[in-house]
């Protein structure tokens, strides 16, 4: 599945490279990975349910 988030670093939409699914402590889940634009190394992190 391909998601997708604004990286702050490069002020950019792009998507989301080795992304993991993480559960925060008010039970919501995200989406947390690099930019995947080339010469960046920003995170994404996008809330998704």
């Amino acid at each position: 599945m391909n998601h997708s988030g604004y990286c702050m670093k490069c002020k950019t939409y792009g998507t989301v490279r080795a992304p993991e699914l993480v559960q925060m402590s008010n039970g919501r889940v995200r989406v947390s990975g690099n930019c995947s634009r080339r010469g960046c190394d920003g995170r994404i992190s996008k809330i998704v349910a």
